[in-house]
């Protein structure tokens, strides 16, 4: 099950995004966890050890805690010593050894918004233990000396209630629904993380079942110092403004989602608001049915992101409001601006269900990736005829049946000759199939280099080495395309597939065990004799594929008596780490033009030998490319290019006659080679 994200509203300038991580999820972090009892707050307030800026951001040297009269105090771990260590009313204890679900909370923030006229913003996080006191689980600074270490900005930001959100800031807090449901699950629950984050005298709490997570926003006009008799001053700071709201952990609509894809029926985008797995009419129809006034529509946002270099860049935004046809998909075909210089282009929909009467709203988001997307160019692909088309003659034709006896039904009979010119009877009916465009198409080698493929495009096609591929792989259902080549002599062959009569499986490891994927084996979406080879990869094992710490693939060949060879291994990513893709095409395309100039400058030097030899005028020298490179016997000291030592071509060039001038200048060569 795909993580689910609830959006409110919390100011102005701050949208929130909560993503719930699924019920049983095995995304879990290990990271040491420090529980602060603060006897002046009468809380308790977890948050992890500075390591873990890099995975949650909810660290101690992030944080404060509350010390009365509306008042905070940051708990700066590089001051010494630190406050908790000064106050007498706070206690910490390090929690290790718990495997512990973890939720993301996005905070979106405004374009523009630049935070002026606040000493600092507090973004908290609490839940309500069953003894009816509050728990906090992140209270995080954003202030001028934090704010570089929080803030993100949006590559692709977000466009909602016609306000754009391109920054924002990522904490990830313990997952209250997975923490709830171990607790009520466990045989003990004193061994759970909720009673270990939950003491009370004799016992623990543990938290109130499906009771709405608080988030706050509180600004901070005022910041003082306070003053202690060790030499050191604390960074208190004053809460001036409150703003909260409460998000439910489960609701009606949790099985709310969107889809965005790719048709199968040809080169364009289908997508819609899901309800179960399917198309959401039976929502409609249930939510319309419960108060007669109430009038629900959706209202979808589709933003196109052309990948040019390492920068996305947004080409288009378009909004369809939807009152009808609820039980199909709508389509859609992009028009790219920068299809010929595009790496990837990425479609982020954004679906909001909405209830006209009143304004309330679920939304929902989705994505889709696709690498290579020329096809989505201003212009479509124009396959030239050889030949004009040529009109055709049509001849109608009465059928006899078996219970037509009259002669009103017989064929009539046609003057001498005239039969030649009928078309032949019982031709079988052409029928037109459409094959499913695949939207992760890459070439690989399984020769020990990289490769260049030559295209009509501004853009050549890089081939990965073995080992070097790295790919995109989404959540969802993946269609992997591959054309395999054999580098010789610098060129790329295509790999016959069909020579073996084998089949052909990608394999990855997983916590689970192995999962394998056998190819299509279906000529509509492959073309073994070409090296065109395709996988599906469904839904439910991409989800599998996902919990795995080793990203590697690998693709095989299995023999009819059931041999399994290695041909390929490569390496999956997630649509997050586009970088490392971009990365690998840029270190595959840097290989391939170190090779390429190392090989010309050895075709110059060789034409400079070449027209030296030629100027001779009754001797015969020839040093080629194979003299130079393979005859070692004749010349066994060379470097590392195969060439032979300077006083080995100099006693070379002597024995065969050529003049002392051009002695030397065969010297100098050489001594460029080397």
């Amino acid at each position: 099950m795909a993580t689910q994200s609830r959006f409110i509203s919390l100011t102005p300038y701050c949208l929130v995004e909560y993503m719930f991580e699924p019920i049983g999820s095995s995304n879990f972090l290990t990271d040491d966890i420090i529980l602060l009892k603060n006897e002046k707050s009468g809380v308790y307030q977890i948050y992890n050890e500075d390591g873990s800026l890099s995975t949650t951001r909810n660290i101690k040297d992030l944080t404060l805690t509350p010390i009365g009269n509306n008042k905070v105090a940051y708990l700066d771990s590089e001051k010494i010593p630190n406050y908790v260590d000064y106050d007498d009313s706070m206690t910490e204890t390090s929690l290790t050894g718990y495997n512990v679900v973890y939720d993301r909370v996005r905070f979106h923030f405004i374009t523009g918004f630049d935070f002026a006229g606040f000493e600092a913003i507090i973004l908290a996080i609490m839940n309500k233990q069953n003894n009816g006191e509050n728990h906090l689980f992140a209270n995080i600074l954003l202030a001028p000396e934090t704010i570089g270490e929080l803030i993100t900005f949006n590559s692709k930001p977000l466009f909602l209630s016609d306000s754009q959100f391109d920054r924002y800031i990522d904490v990830l807090v313990p997952s209250i629904k997975n923490i709830n449901q171990d607790f009520d699950t466990a045989p003990n629950k004193a061994l759970t993380f909720s009673a270990a984050i939950t003491p009370t005298t004799g016992g623990y709490s543990g938290f109130i079942t499906n009771a709405p997570i608080t988030i706050s926003l509180s600004e901070c006009a005022k910041r003082s110092k306070l003053p202690t008799d060790q030499n050191v001053t604390f960074d208190v700071f004053e809460i001036t403004e409150n703003y909260d709201a409460s998000v439910s952990q489960t609701n009606e609509f949790d099985n709310v989602g969107a889809s965005v894809a790719e048709s199968p029926n040809g080169d364009f985008l289908e997508y819609y608001l899901t309800w179960n797995g399917g198309f959401p009419e039976e929502l409609i129809s249930i939510l319309n049915k419960r108060n007669p006034n109430d009038d629900w529509v959706i209202i979808h946002q589709l933003s196109i992101f052309e990948q040019v270099g390492s920068a996305f860049i947004n080409t288009s935004r378009q909004i369809i409001f939807q009152e009808d046809d609820w039980d199909e998909p709508l389509v859609y075909r992009p028009v790219l601006k920068n299809a010929g210089s595009a790496v990837s282009m990425s479609v982020d929909l954004l679906s909001r269900l909405t209830n006209r009467r009143n304004g309330e709203q679920i939304i929902r988001e989705a994505s889709f990736a696709l690498l290579s997307p020329k096809k989505y160019g201003r212009k479509l692909n124009v396959i030239p005829l050889s030949d004009e088309p040529q009109s055709q003659k049509v001849y109608n034709k009465i059928i006899k049946k078996d219970f037509e006896a009259t002669k009103l039904f017989i064929e009539p009979t046609f003057a001498p000759g005239f039969e030649g010119d009928l078309p032949i009877a019982n031709v079988p009916l052409t029928t037109t199939e459409y094959i499913p465009i695949f939207f992760n198409n890459n070439n690989i080698s399984i020769s020990n280099n990289n490769g260049m493929l030559k295209t009509r495009d501004i853009a050549d096609e890089i081939i990965f080495g073995p080992g070097a591929l790295r790919f995109i792989m989404s959540p969802f259902d993946n269609v992997i395309k591959l054309k395999m080549f054999n580098i010789i002599n610098k060129k790329p062959v295509p790999l016959d597939l069909n020579l073996n009569a084998a089949s052909y499986r990608m394999t990855f490891e997983t916590p689970e065990g192995k999962v394998q994927i056998q190819n299509d084996n279906s000529d509509k979406t492959e073309n073994l004799a070409s090296g065109e080879i395709s996988f599906k990869i469904s839904k439910v094992d991409s989800s599998t594929i996902f919990k795995s710490k080793d990203r590697t693939m690998y693709i095989t060949s299995v023999s009819q008596e059931g041999t399994e060879t290695l041909m390929y291994t490569g390496e999956w990513r997630k649509p997050t780490q586009q970088a490392d893709v971009d990365a690998a095409i840029k270190a595959a395309k840097a290989a391939y033009s170190e090779v390429e100039n190392r090989e010309a400058k050895i075709t110059d030097l060789e034409n400079k030998i070449a027209a030296l030899v030629a100027n001779e005028d009754k001797k015969k020298f020839s040093i080629t490319r194979n003299s130079i490179i393979k005859k070692k016997a004749v010349a066994p000291a060379v470097n590392r290019y195969g060439m032979p030592s300077p006083n080995k071509i100099r006693t070379q060039v002597s024995n065969a006659g050529i003049k002392s001038k051009n002695v030397a200048v065969f010297s100098k060569l050489t001594k460029k080679i080397e």
